[in-house]
């Protein structure tokens, strides 16, 4: 016998409060310790209002549950004690034949399937003996089976509020080098092309050091990067995590790389005009790798003047090198996960497979729009949707082109 219809939906009405005070509790947790945007402020509103209209509707029914219950155990003792039945036989009609040994071996002998029945015969009444085989019956029935396919309605799909996927907006390289704020299309400096020389004079009232002062303006024109698209009042309302949140995640995710790897390059051709006199292959040696960047340390300081800060890898790079290590019992620079010696680690996803390049992180200035990337959100009451897009200007320029020494094969 089946649950009864209020049962049934007090069940619901629970498995739909829990699933609310999930959702809210997800998108709370997406929002962080930030403020929430108009459309998270309005979808918390709406789990509230949902979970009040919730709780008040599971109290009325729970009470008329309840009471039914009650009324119902009430029913079956006030049956129970006019009846008579304390012998353990069933007759509440709840499908349990039996509730002791007794019962059912009183049966057993009323049927005629014990030694003891040809006592009994016209002691009882037939209709007694008709019972005790119906019941008898009852417990060789096979109970029908209830498998989950069968109650698919009652088992909710599990869903995880989760995207799993990556979602990386760090520039490392970017991070790592001078910024300034691109407030036109294109950005100016000055660039020092020869520079006065001081020298011993010989003798007194001659000549030493006599050379002219040179100095350019060079100009760079920035990129613009721009993004968009357009997403349904429902795609934005109903969704969990916030679809419109998320488009904005994602595209700023795939605007950094976009500028990580245009700074990477731009940087990458300068270091591929200085490359270091002896460079090492994909598969070189720990003792290798350490002779290159000593070799490209100096060839930075030969080519500008300026020291070496920096170590820049592409992620494979830095992968073969975590697997190598050295053989001596001395060092003499710390080499760790964060830098070798004086020069710092950066792992750059923009770079192309198998740099490795050493060179001053001052020599690379960028230029980007403040706040960058900015989200744009246009309304389109017509059509119930809202067109969104980022947008941001962005340039890197190499100031100083003997900054930087490439230290693997050039490809």
């Amino acid at each position: 016998m089946g649950a009864p219809q209020s049962e049934l939906r007090l069940a619901s009405l629970v498995n739909e409060r829990e699933t609310t005070t999930s959702l809210s509790e997800t998108l709370l947790a997406d929002i962080g310790e930030g403020s929430p945007n108009d459309t998270q402020r309005a979808q918390l509103t709406a789990y509230r209002d949902r979970a009040v209209e919730l709780d008040k509707e599971i109290a009325e029914l729970l009470e008329a549950v309840e009471h039914n219950k009650a009324a119902a155990e009430k029913s079956k003792a006030i049956r129970k004690a006019l009846t008579g039945n304390t012998d353990g036989i069933d007759e509440d009609g709840d499908g349990i034949a039996y509730r002791t040994m007794a019962a059912y071996a009183r049966d057993v002998i009323l049927t005629g399937q014990g030694r003891e029945q040809s006592k009994i015969k016209g002691l009882v009444e037939k209709s007694e003996i008709e019972r005790a085989s119906s019941r008898l019956e009852m417990i060789k029935r096979l109970p029908a089976n209830t498998l989950s396919s069968d109650v698919g309605g009652l088992i909710p799909d599990q869903h995880i509020a989760q995207i799993f996927q990556v979602i990386d907006n760090s520039r490392p390289l970017v991070a790592s080098a001078q910024r300034t704020s691109l407030v036109r299309g294109t950005i100016s400096y000055p660039s020092v092309d020869t520079s006065p020389v001081v020298a011993v004079q010989n003798s007194e009232k001659t000549e030493a050091g006599n050379t002219g002062m040179d100095v350019s303006m060079q100009t760079a024109t920035a990129s613009t990067y721009l993004g968009g698209g357009d997403l349904s009042w429902q795609a934005i309302n109903w969704s969990t995590p916030d679809a419109l949140q998320l488009w904005f995640d994602l595209a700023a995710a795939d605007y950094a790389l976009k500028t990580e790897q245009d700074a990477a390059q731009v940087l990458q051709h300068s270091a591929f005009t200085y490359n270091a006199s002896t460079t090492i292959s994909g598969t070189a040696t720990f003792a290798e790798f350490m002779a290159a960047v000593g070799l490209g340390y100096g060839e930075v300081f030969t080519n500008s003047g300026r020291i070496a800060n920096t170590i820049y890898m592409a992620p494979d790079r830095f992968g073969y090198l975590l697997g190598m290590t050295s053989a001596a019992f001395t060092q003499f620079v710390n080499v760790g996960q964060d830098g070798v010696g004086p020069l710092r680690i950066v792992v750059s996803r923009g770079m192309d497979a198998g740099v490795i390049a050493v060179g001053d992180s001052a020599g690379l200035l960028v230029a980007e729009t403040a706040g960058a990337p900015v989200e744009l959100r246009v309304v389109e009451p017509a059509i119930g949707g809202v067109e969104v897009g980022i947008i941001g200007a962005f340039e890197a320029v190499v100031v100083d082109p003997g900054a930087f020494s490439m230290i693997t094969t050039a490809s």
